[in-house]
């Protein structure tokens, strides 16, 4: 399978789609900084901060790879919240 860099990026002239690939690329690259962040606090065994590192990767790694479902979730919560559910 030959690819050009044209074929490649022909996907990426909406802004839709470049959205969606720079907020993967991106998250990932968040999660990665996170894994290695964690690895150090679980080395110097500081399981506080570990533990908070695992919950924001968690909340982090749902962004990216379920946004619409964590905005309905959001949207639940604060509808709950406010009073208009």
């Amino acid at each position: 399978m030959n690819l050009d860099l044209v074929d490649l990026a022909a996907e990426l002239t909406t802004g839709a789609a470049l959205k969606d690939w720079v907020l993967v690329v991106v998250g990932n690259l968040f999660m990665a900084f996170l894994a290695i962040r964690a690895v150090g606090h679980f080395i110097k065994k500081e399981w506080g901060e570990m533990v908070t590192l695992a919950v924001a990767a968690v909340f982090v790694g749902a962004i990216v790879w379920a946004p619409a479902v964590v905005k309905d979730m959001l949207v639940g919560v604060w509808n709950k919240v406010a009073g208009t559910a």
